[in-house]
């Protein structure tokens, strides 16, 4: 309590040194700084949408060039592999209208993801078969063409598997033909 009486001593015996005083304009500057440094920056609704704008931009261009070189790279693979081992194309473009039959008939039936996911797998196995086809010493080729329609006869062989089974597990439908149908 001492010291507060001291403090309202002192202020009373200055007061008009009190009430005469003016900051300086320096003072107040620095101030004003400190406030305007506290501020939250306000941005526009019009900056907002520019960045905002700036940004779907670069994510389309991005995402465009990724696919165009993905698409350059499959050609590029494609036009190496068919210098490399011309009838291995022929064979693949038949092995690959065969998968997408059975993909097809695969679709039209009820089955589980995990299969989708196991054919995946063999898909990025044959991926790397054929880039290591394009690297591959002079002699490999053949064995590496040979793996590779291993890989898709194993691939028609699992997809066949698997529809014999869904269709077996199907109820059979009744062999009599309905109104519509006519029989043969």
């Amino acid at each position: 309590m001492k010291n507060l009486d001291k403090l309202e001593q002192f202020i009373n015996n200055n007061r008009a040194d009190f009430e005469d005083a003016v900051p300086s304009l320096k003072a107040w500057a620095e101030i004003d700084k400190v406030i305007s440094a506290q501020r939250p920056k306000v941005i526009s609704l019009r900056q907002g949408l520019a960045v905002a704008a700036s940004v779907v931009i670069l994510l389309v261009a991005g995402a465009s060039f990724g696919i165009f070189m993905t698409k350059s790279a499959d050609n590029n693979l494609t036009a190496q592999l068919s210098e490399i081992a011309p009838d291995f194309i022929e064979a693949e473009q038949y092995y690959q209208q065969t998968i997408n039959r059975k993909y097809q008939q695969l679709a039209s039936y009820p089955h589980d993801q995990t299969i989708e996911d196991d054919l995946s797998q063999l898909d990025d196995l044959m991926n790397e078969l054929k880039e290591e086809l394009v690297i591959a010493p002079k002699g490999k080729e053949e064995e590496i063409v040979e793996r590779l329609i291993e890989s898709y006869q194993i691939k028609i062989s699992v997809l066949e598997r698997v529809l014999e089974r869904i269709q077996s597990t199907q109820p059979q439908q009744n062999s009599k033909p309905k109104d519509n149908e006519i029989s043969i």
